[in-house]
């Protein structure tokens, strides 16, 4: 029999906070963590709008990492004393990224193109798993260990594979999240497949265009119940179920009927070992493109039937943006937090309904709500999807 996992720890550094706490305070009450990019010049890009952290400054010894790394060290630091757990054999780590150190691999290529100071260590900060190779560094985490890219569905991708370990006994506790950074390569290429909106990001509102792009880190320690009760550990949310597929469609474009978001929120129901009139709320991936929501939207309706109109469903992205590999886990923490405060943050910038989506969208402002379980979907270009369902410790 597979072990029950539990999560007890969390940290997050985003847009709308740079601790979990203040992160749930601004997006619980619809505060908008987007603004003009002043990192690099978007003169010749689709929006200066992103989402950036604020008031960074990066802990002793950090600062020779890229903001990515940095970010996702600062997360698990946050997570791992939340938890209050050590490090050893029987502690993994996995970390998801979209782009890893991107503004590193940047000055780097530049440098061979006579553009500044040529350093070996702009190459290596690039790399995809230094994150993870750090944090198992940093907090001593000996056990199974992965780093992960699968586009916009990292991090959620991320958290599959540690609940994996703990069930099958190869871990007692994961350090699990996603991270990224905005730099003008990845952000230039965004722009470039048009993802990016020309004015604000509006989830499931008629005239949206597209989803701004952000930056942070998002990172959960995940346990056995076991482990965590014989420790005395203060549990957040118990973690039922999680699945992941692939459409097999395209390499960028989703698949128009959603044959992979129906199979994957299923597949999490069925993992959760619950049926689909036991989830109160769905924490969705609501990036404000023409194509998501519509599809999101009647791939709930698929699944949930008549249920469909009676479940709210909110996207976070419309306060933080869309922080790429960290978006799938900043939204099961701020699910976490919805269970924890029996309140629902709001969508906002949802002004015009779409006739296309219909659902109760939580539009404006937050709302008291009974939630005991919640499913949490993130999906990525390339067609990878995730999803998790989480209950009420």
């Amino acid at each position: 029999m597979s072990k029950r996992v539990v999560i007890t720890g969390m940290g997050a550094i985003s847009p709308v906070g740079n601790d979990v706490e203040t992160f749930w305070d601004n997006l619980s009450n619809g505060r908008s963590g987007l603004a003009d990019i002043t990192r690099f010049d978007t003169a010749d890009t689709r929006n200066s709008l992103g989402g950036e952290v604020k008031d960074w400054d990066p802990p002793p010894g950090w600062a020779e990492h890229s903001r990515a790394v940095q970010y996702a060290l600062a997360a698990t630091k946050q997570a791992i004393e939340d938890a209050g757990v050590t490090g050893g054999p029987r502690a993994g780590c996995c970390l998801a990224t979209n782009f890893g150190g991107t503004e590193m691999g940047e000055a780097f290529f530049r440098s061979l193109a006579g553009e500044g100071e040529k350093r070996v260590g702009d190459f290596e900060g690039f790399s995809f798993s230094r994150a993870t190779d750090l944090a198992a560094q940093e907090f001593d985490l000996a056990g199974p260990q992965a780093s992960i890219s699968l586009s916009c569905a990292s991090g959620v991708a991320a958290l599959g594979f540690a609940i994996d370990q703990i069930r099958l006994g190869r871990a007692d506790a994961m350090v699990a999240g996603g991270y990224d950074e905005l730099a003008l390569f990845s952000y230039a290429g965004l722009c470039a497949l048009r993802a990016v909106t020309p004015d604000t990001i509006r989830p499931y509102d008629k005239r949206r265009k597209g989803t701004i792009f952000s930056e942070g880190a998002g990172v959960v320690v995940l346990e056995s119940l076991e482990s965590a009760e014989a420790r005395c550990a203060a549990i957040h949310a118990e973690v039922l179920g999680h699945a992941m597929n692939n459409d097999a469609f395209h390499m960028t474009a989703p698949d128009k009927e959603g044959h992979g978001i129906k199979a994957v929120m299923a597949s999490a129901l069925h993992d959760a070992g619950i049926r689909s009139d036991e989830i109160d709320h769905i924490n969705a991936h609501g990036t404000g493109t023409p194509y998501n929501d519509r599809i999101e939207t009647a791939c709930i309706k698929h699944v949930f039937g008549h249920r469909a109109s009676e479940i709210p469903v909110v996207s976070v992205k419309s306060e933080m943006g869309h922080t790429m590999g960290a978006a799938g886990t900043l939204e099961v923490i701020c699910a976490v937090k919805t269970i924890q405060s029996q309140l629902l943050p709001p969508t906002i910038n949802l002004e015009e309904p779409d006739p296309e989506c219909d659902l109760d969208y939580v539009p404006g402002t937050p709302r008291p709500y009974g939630v005991q379980t919640v499913l949490s979907n993130s999906y990525g270009i390339g067609g990878t999807n995730a999803a998790i369902v989480l209950r009420k410790a």
